[in-house]
């Protein structure tokens, strides 16, 4: 087995312990970051953001990041200038001594606002770093010049000051040297990472006494490795300066009667609404377009035919309401420039005698291989699901089509064998859906596909001269970590606050985290959790849902398992409360089936904000608007505001209130 570090001491290195625990944010690489590397080669394969590898078992895998480009620096620049950097730094011997073959694959993709790369540790140092705005203002200063010169120093300064990064450093002429105290904190951790990555083990006195009581013996070795590994850091071109380095977090997934508690069928009747005119985006892990539940109708109610790749007349076409179907799963493979040939297997297919759609990808891998911003025109015909009965794919996973259904699904007990007891008619049974794909068969995504499906939406409505996405919903979650971004400023989250300004609703879960259960020296112990809303559900402008039950909300209350705010800064969410629990709505084979969850509360939500906007056209544009009238009309569940938000939801009242 490998060498690891114990999580504690990665963190007491970052954070400190006693009267100093502090981790400047001016350092580039997150918190986040470090204590993946630092993670034992032990700990669960699902538990960590690697990156797949041909490789026999490595301890020490590539980890999934996402990086930031600084000022007005272009993703396309910053991803160009990183792969460059790669070829060259691997084949040196500082590189290669941590034990990983240079031929690796490291792929490098990037959409409009981040890169994303699969790095090994040595990559992040010696190939990252130096390129970041941080490093190379150290540089200017010469900083690491003056610590290499103090590295055997009699009395070696550089140990006191690793020990309480607080204090300046005296020279062995009796002289002060003032350091930057990020960099002091960052020679702690990269250290003793370097250490462990290069094949080595921590010296006794850290492993077995803690940061706190580690001897000077213990702090020399970390300083050395770190000077080492500084010292093998070259100068990068300041052109395409990078901001900061985190995680490529994983995403993952989070009607009948809870339409009742939420009036939506009173307020269809009485405001005769439709909403037909009206586009959703579902991203999550696929809406089935076969299912009947989403098959257009005639004006008398009936569908028109059994087959969903029939329209009106019978002829070839789009016979359900899911207007088209992106899959952004495989995005990774389609913008690796330096792997043409590994592409999505259905893709593949399609490029066999497609010469327009060939055309598309080689043009796109021109502006790629030239850093230049990615082309939604060119990508979209290559991220496209066809709605044709020899190229459709259903999706391998069932969340996405339960959201949508409860958000906008029509299916009868009149239907043709339907083999229904009740009807189940979503909030918005005659809405238009977009169908973006981003999580995998086993519910799996990442960030990094999660912002490029927002950016597309917004890319729906920048290019036509009329608003055709109107709302977004997001029934999934990332565990926000604290010690990384600000609340709510996290990448995803910006994402979606940049689709909100762009005039579209945007709803999303606030996580199941509400309730946890752990193990204590006296058993098994239940706690509820405060502060626990995931992301993009910290957005600020977006509406974060919480769960309540289907039809008894006023004797349940909030959902035992549904997060709480207030958020990580102390700002009021979830906004609403809606039907989470047991709720029936359509899954893959035609068939429907019961699901809990916060996932489950906001379709709802949704639902209510197209309600809102097919009855009042001025509202189109105008989400902050749409919030704000939710909200106000809410019914108060009588519960803790950091439980229910404003409370529950209201469509008859909100509708009645304009």
């Amino acid at each position: 087995m490998a060498a690891a570090i114990e999580r504690k001491i990665i963190e007491d290195l970052m954070f400190g312990t006693g009267r100093v625990r502090r981790f400047t944010q001016d350092s580039p690489i997150l918190p986040d970051v470090w204590l993946e590397f630092a993670k034992s080669p032990a700990q669960p394969k699902e538990e960590r953001v690697t990156a797949p590898t041909e490789d026999r078992y490595d301890p020490h895998p590539p980890v999934r990041l996402l990086i930031a480009p600084y000022g007005d620096t272009t993703t396309g620049a910053t991803a160009q200038a990183l792969r460059e950097r790669l070829e060259s730094e691997r084949a040196k011997e500082d590189w290669r001594r941590f034990g990983h073959n240079p031929a690796t694959r490291a792929r490098v993709v990037y959409n409009q606002s981040t890169v994303a790369a699969e790095l090994y540790f040595e990559d992040l140092l010696l190939v990252v770093l130096p390129m970041t705005d941080w490093w190379q203002k150290l540089e200017r200063r010469g900083a690491l010049k003056q610590i290499a010169e103090l590295r055997d120093a009699e009395d070696a300064p550089l140990v006191k000051a690793m020990k309480s990064p607080e204090d300046s450093i005296r020279r062995p002429d009796g002289s002060l040297l003032r350091l930057r105290r990020d960099l002091i904190w960052m020679m702690r951790v990269a250290g003793a990472l370097a250490i462990v990555h290069g094949g080595g083990e921590l010296h006794p006195s850290i492993v077995e006494n803690g940061v706190a009581n580690a001897s000077d013996d213990a702090w020399k070795q970390i300083i050395h490795a770190a000077i080492d590994l500084a010292q093998a850091i070259a100068p990068a071109s300041p052109k395409a300066r990078i901001y900061s380095i985190s995680l490529n977090r994983e995403a993952s997934p989070t009607v009948y009667r809870s339409t009742l508690a939420i009036k939506a069928d009173a307020a269809r009747r009485l405001f005769d609404i439709k909403c037909n005119e009206l586009t959703w985006a579902v991203i999550d892990s696929g809406i089935d377009a076969t299912h009947p539940a989403f098959r257009l109708r005639k004006g008398t109610g009936e569908p028109i035919g059994a087959d969903p790749w029939k329209d009106a007349d019978g002829e070839d076409g789009n016979g359900t309401r899911i207007k088209a179907t992106y899959d952004f799963t495989g995005l990774h493979q389609i913008l690796d420039v330096e792997e043409p040939e590994d592409l999505p297997a259905a893709l593949q297919a399609r490029l066999g005698a497609n010469d327009d759609l060939r055309q598309h990808l080689k043009d796109l891998y021109d502006d790629i291989s030239g850093g230049r911003t990615i082309d939604w025109r060119l990508l979209e015909p290559l991220l496209r699901v066809p709605h044709t009965k020899d190229e459709y794919r259903a999706p391998g996973h069932d969340h996405g089509t339960h959201v949508a259904g409860i958000l906008a699904g029509d299916w009868r007990t009149s239907d043709r064998d339907s083999g229904l007891e009740n009807n189940l008619v979503g909030v918005c049974p005659d809405l238009w859906l977009y169908d973006l794909r981003v999580l995998d068969e086993e519910g799996r995504g990442d960030e990094f596909a999660l912002m490029a499906a927002l950016q597309f939406a917004r890319h729906l409505n920048a290019t036509n001269d009329y608003v055709s996405l109107h709302g977004v919903n997001l029934s999934l979650s990332i565990p926000h970590d604290v010690a990384n971004y600000a609340c709510g400023r996290t990448p995803i989250c910006d994402e979606c606050e940049r689709v909100v300004s762009s005039g579209v609703v945007v709803v999303a879960a606030a996580g199941n985290q509400g309730y946890r259960k752990s193990v204590s020296p006296d058993g098994v112990m239940e706690t509820y959790n405060s502060i626990s809303i995931t992301d993009p559900g910290n957005a600020d402008l977006i509406i974060t849902v919480g769960a309540t039950h289907r039809f008894r909300p006023h004797t349940y209350g909030v959902s035992y398992f549904s997060s709480r705010g207030p958020t990580g800064d102390g700002r009021l969410k979830p906004d609403l409360v809606a039907p989470g629990e047991k709720i029936s709505a359509p899954i893959l084979n035609d068939s429907y089936g019961l699901k809990d969850g916060t996932s489950m509360a906001a379709p709802h939500v949704s639902g209510a904000c197209a309600l809102l906007m097919a009855r009042h056209n001025e509202l189109v544009g105008r989400p902050s608007r749409v919030k704000q009238i939710l909200c106000s009309t809410a019914t108060d569940l009588g519960r803790e505001r950091y439980f229910q938000g404003a409370g529950m939801l209201d469509v008859l009242r909100a509708l009645q209130s304009v």
